[in-house]
């Protein structure tokens, strides 16, 4: 009965999908209160509908229902339920399911939030809600069913993707949806806006926190993924820009480009049109990232699918959404267009600049994601772009953005004297140059130059939001420091937060790329090895059984001046169904840096191929990420006042 009672729910919500859209075209012949109550209703219903069907596929999960082919080949009798349940979404119909249920969480939220909205745009806004509802609807009732039965039922299913099988995983995918699914709700507002024609200050102050959650969200689900490849696949890397990495990525460099635009836009009245565009676009690239994902055009540890038809259906959605949106933004973006005065020292002119960085670097990641495939299908060989292209275009086009964060701080609207930001960036600017300049040449003994800007600047934007945190938070006015942080300068926590957290990441990023240790040698038992002062002895591999997979776990003792350390316990998983062989490496942490064992082949009875890595300062990646999203969440509390 879940097969059907799965579907029945789906199609009533692809009906009311469509009815939703459907009130788009009763503006004259409908009064708007009456409209945007069955907006209300319908929104709900579809929500509460799409919550019953994914309810019903995790119930399948839950109770090894393998009559439904969706289960059959994403699971197992003995695969543990928390992995049962992040099975749901482990591969494409699952996914897209997943897709659709937060895109109604969305919908509905646009509803419960937005009290103090027109309601005309609220209603033109759900109504393109429903198309995009409905079209992922129809897209898993005749193309993705994760209801679809299989006959004979098999007595077990095939099991979840070992990789797939992680604590990681299990958070990953439903925050990246959060933030992929949310840049769908300012591309609503930028279509409702057009369709109307008008547009007011008021609603970009609405705008902002949807727009924040969504990059939050997306910070969050992307950290969560490169933390997961650290810890997961052996390699000792966490970024490889893999092209699905990329299609991630791209939406969250546009949806940051947007997020400083929107603050422009609330604060000044311009760059409106800007936004309006980068909205759209935004949520483009969303689209761009489904459907290189589940196309099955690239090969990737994260595609869902390999089916060209499913692609098709896609691509051709994807063309259809923007080409309509591009054509209403050419034809009605004119209104937005605004004659208010700045001069190129205000702040309005550094957010302009870090813009069209952001866009340049999003489009040439596009360039270099999409290139392969565009070459393969007019036939012009098969070519590769890696990640020498993409580090040399990340670095070039991001560290002038990193160098604009500072003084975008400490700038003013309209106009600033620039005698004076010399005066107080000058001295941070070059204490920066001299921290990096000694810390570098006398403890790493490099000569890089790119190495010695990086550090420069990561440490001259943490001084000066340090110094900016002073000035406003510390000494600012106030009752006490809960006030001034929570209530008066949320907005300003927010950058700030940010802006160090990127700091730390840029460091993080730096020292451990450019100074990590790696060696893969064999060791036989009992053999030392020592890296960077920690000695390192391979004392056994001992085999262990598990419900649904056998491992051989390798045990090594560490030393520090001849004194014990830790033990690592680095693995090398059997599962027992798919027989594939998984890594799980074994990972000692401090503030400093990570010493890093993974088990790889065995070459005779005693002895074993072993990669070892020590990774100074790659904690800082989390720690900066950690407190950009801790920035999001100060700018969702936050306050902007209209600068006249």
């Amino acid at each position: 009965m879940i097969t059907e009672i799965g579907n029945f729910f789906l199609s009533i919500s692809a009906t009311f999908s469509l009815c939703l859209f459907s009130l788009i075209f009763f503006k004259k012949t409908v009064e708007v209160n009456t409209r945007i109550y069955f907006c209300k209703i319908l929104s709900f219903s579809i929500t509460f509908l799409i919550l019953i069907a994914f309810s019903l596929l995790s119930y399948a999960f839950l109770n090894d229902d393998f009559s439904l082919r969706y289960v059959a080949n994403n699971s197992n009798i003995s695969l543990e339920n928390i992995y049962k349940f992040s099975a749901v979404w482990g591969a494409h119909e699952g996914s897209i399911l997943l897709w659709v249920f937060v895109l109604s969480l969305w919908c509905s939220s646009i509803i419960l939030f937005s009290k103090n909205m027109s309601k005309i745009i609220i209603i033109d806004m759900l109504s393109v809600m429903g198309i995009l509802l409905l079209f992922f609807l129809l897209f898993i009732l005749f193309s993705s069913n994760p209801f679809d039965r299989i006959f004979p039922v098999p007595l077990n299913g095939n099991d979840l993707n070992p990789l797939l099988q992680d604590p990681g995983l299990i958070i990953h995918p439903p925050m990246l949806y959060l933030g992929y699914v949310g840049t769908s709700v300012p591309f609503v507002f930028a279509i409702a806006v057009l369709l109307n024609g008008k547009i007011q200050l008021e609603w970009l102050a609405w705008l902002r926190k949807w727009v924040i959650s969504s990059w939050m969200f997306l910070t969050i689900g992307i950290t969560l993924g490169s933390w997961w490849a650290y810890h997961e696949l052996g390699w000792g890397g966490w970024w490889f820009w893999d092209p699905v990495e990329n299609a991630s990525f791209m939406p969250w460099l546009a949806i940051t480009a947007l997020m400083h635009s929107i603050i422009v836009s609330e604060k000044r009245g311009i760059f409106i049109s800007w936004s309006i565009l980068l909205a759209i676009l935004t949520f483009s690239l969303s689209l761009l990232g489904t459907f290189l994902v589940r196309s099955g055009i690239l090969v990737s540890v994260h595609a869902f699918a390999n089916d060209p038809e499913r692609g098709l259906y896609i691509l051709t959605f994807l063309t259809l959404i923007i080409g309509s949106s591009l054509y209403l933004y050419f034809l009605k973006s004119r209104f937005l267009v605004s004659e208010k005065y700045y001069s190129v020292t205000s702040k309005e002119f550094i957010l302009l600049l870090n813009n069209l960085f952001l866009t340049v670097t999003t489009f040439a990641i596009l360039l270099g994601t999409l290139y392969p495939l565009i070459t393969s299908s007019l036939n012009l060989g098969k070519i590769s772009v890696g990640a020498p292209y993409f580090n040399f275009i990340f670095a070039a086009l991001t560290l002038p953005i990193v160098l604009l964060m500072s003084p975008a701080i400490y700038t003013r609207w309209k106009e600033t004297n620039y005698n004076l930001l010399i005066k107080r960036l000058g001295p941070i600017l070059i204490f920066s140059i001299i921290i990096s300049y000694v810390y570098l040449h006398f403890y790493y003994k490099t000569d890089t130059f790119i190495v010695y800007l990086a550090m420069s600047l990561a440490f001259f934007t943490i001084l000066s939001s340090l110094l900016k945190f002073k000035q406003v938070i510390i000494n600012g006015n106030g009752k006490n420091i809960f006030n001034r942080v929570f209530k008066g300068n949320s907005t300003i926590m927010a950058n700030l937060l940010s802006h160090i957290g990127i700091g730390f990441l840029i460091i993080g990023i730096t020292i451990s790329n450019y100074y990590s240790i790696q060696k893969e040698i064999v060791m036989y038992k009992n053999s030392e090895i020592t890296i960077k002062n920690v000695s390192i002895k391979f004392v056994d591999v001992q085999n262990k059984l598990s419900k649904n997979y056998t491992s051989q776990v390798g045990i090594f003792d560490a030393y520090l001046n001849n004194k014990y350390l830790i033990s690592f316990f680095p693995e090398k998983r059997t599962y027992n169904v798919q027989k594939n062989i998984m890594t799980e490496a074994a990972i000692s942490s401090t503030l400093f840096r990570d010493i890093y064992v993974a088990l790889g082949e065995k070459i005779s009875s005693d002895s074993w191929v072993v990669r070892i890595y020590y990774k100074p300062y790659i904690q800082l990646l989390w720690i900066g990420a950690i407190l950009m999203i801790l920035g999001g969440m100060f700018g969702i509390l936050g306050r902007n006042k209209l600068v006249k």
